[in-house]
Parts: structure tokens; sequence; C-alpha cells
């Protein structure tokens, strides 16, 4: 169906001119006292197209406009909020060559004042705002387009985690609680507390702020998972699962059958692999066989079973600063950052069991970096501190493509933006996705 119609010009001409139609017939409506009268035509602008054309124009469409058609008509309002549809969409969305880049700023409340250790943070600030915002960029736009913003409640959160994404949702773990954006509707939630609700066992340096953000491959449900301390002497995590959109008895936050079988890094968010397993970086300071240093739990989503990966043999886990566990084109990767070779090799896995590693690419730069995606030219996008690079996969060379403090942001920076600490940056999908239980 997604290759149907590829120019999106045509696309937008096609949608335009029926949207035309419908202006005019707005201007004829007539009101009475108790309800508006349309005119024929302008009740039957869905039958201009057949419906499998108009499915195929609205499934390329930005999410921006779709919410707006959504008012033009009753047919594309229901065609619009069809989950079949909002599927359609996101296959679309997500079969697009050139990468999105979804970009959250994280500004202080006042100059960065960094604090000593929380929850294993190390050298991270606790005053960050509360103001959450995202832009989308794309390679070759010279401005960062607006989607949303939100303003949290002040000091409801002190510490920001790393964000995930997954389907065009991002998870925002913090301090206190766990928010959920879809920045494309503008919908947000907060989760509800459960077990780990605290954060903490005993002292503000066993906080845990582990979470992630996946999709059940059987039930097509969206679920958020977080670790939180049974005790800490010794070490014992557990686990719990929150369904995204579940009503009714029974809903909310469920502990996991079993309990993970070694602790994960406290204050990592979970990588997410083909929607349905998450992977956390074990800690290296808790699990007690040595041989499983420097590996990766692993949790499904489908039959909550957790595992272990290793990470490959040629790796020294004990340069923990230099090996990262990713994702890169929806594989499950590791980055391996050489100092003496000025190299980053990056290992990539795609087998059932995760335990059957390619070293894929060595790419010529000299710190550790995040891939951002491939490109149908033959590069990477790769993403370090505040910029996005191009790495040229058969030149070696790497070009900044997008400074994040220096490219103009839609709207202009807000006077907050004085105290900016860091981004969130990654790979985006946008999507109808709902967050919330279908009106």
């Amino acid at each position: 169906m997604c290759t149907a119609i590829s120019e999106l010009s045509i696309i937008h001409s096609l949608c335009l001119c029926v949207c035309c139609m419908y202006d005019d017939t707005m201007d004829v409506k007539t009101r009475s006292r108790n309800r508006t009268v349309v005119p024929p035509a302008a009740a039957t602008v869905p039958d201009l197209l057949p419906e499998e054309i108009v499915v195929e124009i609205l499934a390329r469409l930005p999410v921006k406009s779709l919410l707006c058609f959504k008012s033009v008509c009753r047919g594309w309002r229901a065609i619009i909020s069809e989950p079949s549809f909002i599927r359609t969409q996101l296959q679309c969305s997500a079969s697009k060559q050139e990468p999105s880049i979804l970009i959250s700023p994280h500004t202080l409340l006042g100059r960065c004042d960094i604090q000593p250790p929380v929850g294993g943070l190390g050298d991270w600030p606790n005053n960050f705002s509360t103001q959450i915002s995202f832009y989308q960029w794309q390679r070759g736009a010279s401005i960062a387009r607006f989607m949303d913003a939100t303003a949290i409640p002040a000091n409801e959160f002190h510490l920001v985690c790393h964000f995930a994404h997954c389907d065009g949702l991002v998870l925002a773990p913090t301090d206190t609680n766990l928010y959920l954006f879809n920045p494309a509707t503008r919908d947000t939630i907060t989760l509800p507390d459960g077990h780990g609700d605290n954060h903490h066992h005993g002292t503000e340096m066993e906080a845990c702020y582990a979470a992630g953000l996946g999709l059940d491959p059987v039930t097509r449900k969206y679920k958020v998972v977080r670790a939180f301390y049974r005790s800490v002497d010794p070490i014992r995590m557990g686990m719990e699962v929150f369904t995204v959109g579940e009503t009714g008895a029974g809903c909310g936050w469920r502990e996991t059958v079993t309990d993970p079988p070694y602790p994960v890094s406290r204050w990592l968010t979970a990588f997410t692999v083909n929607g349905g397993y998450l992977f956390w970086y074990m800690d290296r300071f808790r699990y007690p066989n040595d041989t499983l240093h420097g590996g990766l739990l692993w949790f499904s989503l489908q039959d909550q079973a957790f595992g272990v990966t290793l990470l490959p043999h040629s790796l020294d886990p004990a340069l923990d600063d230099k090996v990262r566990p990713d994702v890169l084109h929806g594989e499950l990767c590791v980055l391996h950052a050489n100092s003496d070779t000025m190299t980053v090799t990056i290992w990539t896995t795609n087998s059932p069991s995760f335990d059957d590693w390619e070293r894929r690419y060595c790419i010529y730069v000299s710190r550790l970096c995040h891939p951002m995606g491939l490109l149908g030219d033959g590069g990477m996008l790769l993403w370090a501190k505040h910029t996005i690079h191009r790495y040229d996969l058969w030149s070696d060379e790497l070009t900044a493509v997008c400074e994040l403090g220096g490219i103009r942001y839609q709207g202009g920076r807000p006077p907050r933006w004085k105290n900016l600490f860091n981004f969130s940056v990654m790979p985006y999908t946008e999507s109808l996705v709902r967050i919330t239980a279908a009106a």
C-alpha cells in the first residue's frame, strides 16, 4: 500500500483540491437555532475519491496535517482515527529513507551547579527546568521545526535522565515521575506511581531511574517498564510493567512474575530493539559472576522473560567508558572506541538470541558517539554532544551537518535557553499512536 503513490507534491495537491471544495461549501452553511445545516456537496467530500485512494493519500501526510483533516468531514475523521490507518501511517513514516531527528533541549534553573553524585549519575546537575520541548530536524534543513512544549509544574522534578523513543512515543524518566509524550499529536501523560514510585531505597545514593519503552508484538500494546529496589543489602531488583492506554479494573503497574536475575545500571534508560525487547547495561559493580562483566540484561515484552547477552568476546569490558550499547537501524549494536587508532568499531547482532555479533563498521572518529541512522547515499548520521555529523562510509570523511547550539529553532529561543545544559537527540518516526484510551 505504501508504494502506490510516491510523489508527495501530488498528494498535497489532491488534498488541497478537496479541501478547497470543502471550504467553498462552508461558505454556504446555514444555521438554525439547534443545528447546523450543511449542503449535500459538503457531506459527500469523501465520495469525490475512492476510500482506498483517500487512505493512500492521507497516510503519507504529516501528522499535523492529519489532525487538521480530521475536521474536514466525518468520513475522514473516521478513517484517520482507525487503528488500521494509524498502523499504515506509521509504516509509511518509518519507510522514509532520510532519517528524521527529534531534539529536546534541556535547560537549568540558574547556573550549572554540579552536585555530588545523585543515584549513580555522577557529575549531573539536579536543577533542571521542568519545561520539556521537542523539535524535529532533517538533514539539509536550516531550521528545526517546533513540535510541542509541555510545562510540567515547577519543582515536580529536578533531574532528567536519558529519553527513549518507540514509534513516535517518547519516554522521559526523571527523579520523581515517568512522562510519556507523543510530540506529533501533542499528547502527554504522567504515569501513575508504582512500587518504585519513590525511586529510592534508604538513601539518595540508591536512587533507581532504570526504565524503558517498547511495543508488545503480540498484543500490539505499548508498554513502559521500570526497575525498583526490593533490597540493597543484598542487592535485589524488581521490575514492573505499565500498559499504555489500558483502562478499567486491573490497569496500572504490574510486577513481573520473576525478578531480573541481575541488577541493571540504575541510571540508564533501556534501548529498544524490534519494539519488543528492552536492553539495559548490567550493573558491573553489583552482579556476582565475573564472566558476565559488561553484559546486557534483556527483557521480552511478549512473555516477560529475562535473559543475558554477552558483549563481543574481543571487547574488554573493563574499559567501561569506551564501550557503549546502542541501536542502529533497528538492530542492537555495541560501539567500542580505541584511542590508540582513533577509531570506533560498531558490532551488530540481529540473531534471535542476540549473541551472534558481527563486526559491521570501523569508523575513524576520536570519541564514542550515537548512531542516528544509515543514509541512502552511503553515509551514517552520528551524534556526539552538541553536534550531528555525517560520516561517509566510503571515504571516511566526517562532516558536521548540524550544530545543535547554532541552528535556528522555529519560534526562536526562549530566554531560559541562556542556561542550556545539553540535548536529548534520537531518531524519530512521526506517528498518530495514542497514549490515552480512545474516545
